[in-house]
């Protein structure tokens, strides 16, 4: 697996530096509205697979408002919402994980520039299964491919650091 670059795996990034720019959600839709004008690239919207929307998008957003809330950084949820609106207004755009990815992160105290890398984490057994999957069927899984392994397997205890 790959992640590299702002447009898969560095938007993240990206986002959160867009959104220490904004600073507060009443200068978000004048901000975005001036960042289209001059036709820039705004990370965290658009998706290559999910065009009418990013399921994660919701759960994210709802563990940036919450975490916000327990750390006082409240101010990026009406940020990141605000800039939804406009961009799905604008040019029907709809938001991705990046977005709310990017605050979450940093609230967990991740600097951005460890952002991709922590992304990247998160698909590592993804990844390991593919490679095992590739192995054992010798041939390349391309991005459409179908699961055809087991549905459904017991969860096996493995063996501890202390030998459990």
């Amino acid at each position: 697996g790959t992640l590299k670059g702002p447009l898969h795996g560095g938007a993240n990034e990206e986002s959160i530096y867009m959104l220490n720019e904004i600073g507060t959600p009443d200068r978000a839709e004048s901000w975005m509205m001036d960042a289209l004008a001059k036709k820039k690239k705004i990370m965290g919207f658009g998706h290559r697979v999910y065009k009418s929307g990013d399921s994660r998008v919701l759960i994210m957003r709802e563990i940036a408002r919450d975490y916000g809330r327990r750390v006082g950084k409240e101010n990026w949820v009406p940020i990141c919402e605000t800039l939804e609106k406009t961009m799905e207004r604008e040019k029907g755009l709809c938001a991705n994980v990046d977005l709310y990815a990017a605050p979450v992160f940093t609230m967990f105290g991740f600097p951005a520039e460890l952002n991709t890398p922590v992304f990247a984490v998160s698909r590592i057994a993804g990844w390991c299964a593919h490679v095992i999957e590739q192995h054992d069927n010798n041939r390349l899984i391309r991005p459409r491919s179908l699961y055809v392994g087991p549905e459904e397997r017991p969860y096996q205890q493995g063996g501890g650091t202390n030998g459990a």
